[in-house]
């Protein structure tokens, strides 16, 4: 056969295939599921649904893929045990001096929970506070190609902000939102914003009385707030790219019913939490960690508390206060708190009743003594020694007194 007759039976063969139906690719019974984020969809089936979705939450279809929700809840309404009234008042923590600063409360739902490059926020949820209303706004994509416009939204919306306020969000949304911003080419200014993140605060007041910090455990045992028919934030990646893949929309309904309770519980907290360092009544309260927190910038104020509540008090606690009232100068009341201390033979008492009679008081027997029950260590073995040679000589009046 030459080369003429065999292109002349490839070109016939050719003619007869476009003739015949068309070979399927998938087997029979077999069903290959499209690719996430590629549902099979027509674009005006995919708006419709996108439509009706964005009907549901009572949003607005505001880009292709990009549906934007917004309310006004008045504060004349309760969260949980809370009044939001309470709101009206600027929430104040120890130290923090930005009463001014406007605070906008941000949370995100995101793709995956351990972050990573992949990893995106398809659900962003902001609020602030106004006179009489938290003004709520949520910008929800239902593709992953509109992620670059609900970017540009959120960098506008937050243009206003003059702190953020979140709860793991140092660690968790705001890195991962600057690296959304960042491989989008998309610019942000939010990065630079003072940032208060309350899951901080939280685990400074309560981590050795609860469980866990997580925010619906604040949530429980802090602003008395139970969920019902709750979505719980692990599920949200699913519930998303069901809506995806299948147009499937109750659970995503429910995320951004979760990521709603998610910020108002953000700024009800954060007054709450505010108010109890101020009228520390909370049981499960950490007395000295509060205590210590607000030594750092106030220990006068320290001070009043702790001996208000000197009965609460544990041994953590008295011995802060002994530590305040030494750097006061009020040896007496120090050495009062390190005795009842001691009888307990708690370590750090015995060395600062050591330490004191060495250096301040110059009785060295009683220096001896309280060493002598200190745990047995190079320290202590050091100490007695020093204080043996010492006891060998007269002490000269001008010997300093070395405040410990």
């Amino acid at each position: 056969m030459n080369l003429k007759t065999r292109l002349n039976q490839l070109q016939n063969q050719a003619g007869s295939r476009q003739n015949s139906p068309a070979l399927s690719c998938q087997p029979n019974g077999l069903k290959i599921p499209h690719r996430v984020g590629q549902p099979n969809r027509d674009h005006n089936h995919r708006r419709h649904s996108d439509s009706r979705l964005a009907e549901q939450l009572r949003g607005k279809l505001i880009d292709e893929g990009v549906i934007q929700i917004e309310k006004q809840i008045p504060l004349n309404s309760t969260h949980g045990a809370m009044p939001l009234s309470e709101l009206q008042t600027a929430p104040q923590l120890p130290g923090d001096d930005n009463l001014k600063l406007k605070n906008v409360y941000l949370d995100t739902e995101t793709t995956g929970l351990s972050g990573g490059s992949g990893t995106l926020a398809f659900l962003i949820g902001y609020a602030w506070l106004e006179r009489s209303a938290i003004c709520l706004r949520q910008l929800l994509i239902t593709r992953f190609s509109a992620e670059a416009q609900m970017l540009e939204q959120t960098a506008s919306g937050l243009e206003a902000a003059e702190r953020l306020v979140s709860y793991n969000g140092k660690s968790y949304d705001l890195p991962l939102l600057v690296s959304r911003f960042r491989i989008n080419a998309r610019k942000q200014k939010f990065d630079h914003l003072p940032h208060l993140d309350l899951l901080h605060t939280t685990r400074r007041l309560f981590r050795h009385h609860w469980p866990n910090c997580r925010l619906t455990t604040l949530e429980q045992r802090l602003l008395g707030y139970y969920r019902v028919d709750d979505l719980p934030g692990s599920e949200a990646p699913a519930a998303w790219f069901d809506y995806l893949q299948r147009g499937a929309e109750q659970k995503l309904l429910k995320v951004v019913e979760h990521n709603q309770s998610d910020i108002i519980s953000l700024l009800v907290a954060h007054t709450e939490l505010a108010r109890i360092t101020r009228n520390p009544d909370h049981s499960d309260l950490d007395l000295y960690s509060l205590a210590r927190w607000i030594g750092e910038f106030d220990r006068e104020q320290a001070y009043d508390l702790l001996r208000s509540r000197i009965d609460q008090a544990d041994e953590k606690s008295k011995g802060y206060l002994a530590h305040l009232l030494q750097k006061s100068g009020d040896w007496q009341g120090a050495t009062r708190l390190w005795q009842q201390l001691a009888q307990n033979r708690c370590p750090e008492a015995l060395e600062k009743l050591a330490k004191y009679h060495e250096h301040v008081s110059k009785d060295l027997d009683a220096a001896r003594y309280y060493c002598r029950q200190l745990p047995d260590c190079q320290a202590r073995t050091h100490r007695l020694r020093r204080l043996q040679r010492k006891s060998g000589f007269q002490l000269s009046p001008d010997y300093p007194s070395t405040i410990l």
